[in-house]
């Protein structure tokens, strides 16, 4: 007879997978069972609960069977390849921003040199219809904001990294 609350005790105190109507009863009748036991009532009553106890605790048992295993977690030399990985995607990116400073540069002495937009203007050219400039300028701030992401991405692998190492 024992057996049967510390099983109760055990499947109560575990971290259940998902809330469900079945753990919410269990909870009820280990609180039912403390209670017959303080009260030293062995009864009737102690063994009904005690059942339904059991049964509870093969319902959850078989539900918890179904779900799959959770992902363990990353091992720190995956966690510092990912951080790599993430390095040289920023490396890349600080790369393709540079080389777009350099067309962004050339851009804007296009304006400023004659016969650039104004002059052209001056003399009845037709006037470029989308301004190269600012879509070189759209460009290289959302390049900027993928190497920001990507730098970020590198510290939050490295700090997690380090915090898997400890946890081993």
């Amino acid at each position: 007879m024992v057996a049967g609350p510390t099983l109760l005790l055990l499947l109560a105190a575990a971290d259940p997978v998902e809330a469900s109507a079945a753990q919410a009863e269990l909870d009820i009748c280990a609180e039912q069972i403390e209670a017959l036991k303080s009260r030293q009532e062995v009864g009737r009553e102690l063994d009904r609960l005690l059942r339904r106890a059991q049964e509870l605790a093969a319902e959850l048992e078989r539900t918890t069977a179904d779900v799959p295993p959770s992902p363990a977690a990353p091992a720190p030399e995956e966690l510092r390849e990912r951080a790599d990985a993430a390095r040289d995607e920023a490396d890349r990116l600080g790369a393709e921003i540079a080389a777009l400073d350099v067309r962004i540069q050339d851009a804007r002495r296009g304006r400023e040199e004659p016969g650039g937009p104004v002059a052209r203007a001056a003399l009845g050219a037709a006037p470029h219809t989308a301004d190269p400039l600012r879509a070189l300028l759209a460009e290289r701030a959302a390049l900027a904001e993928r190497r920001a992401g990507a730098v970020a991405e590198a510290s939050r692998l490295d700090r997690e990294a380090r915090a898997a190492e400890k946890d081993r």
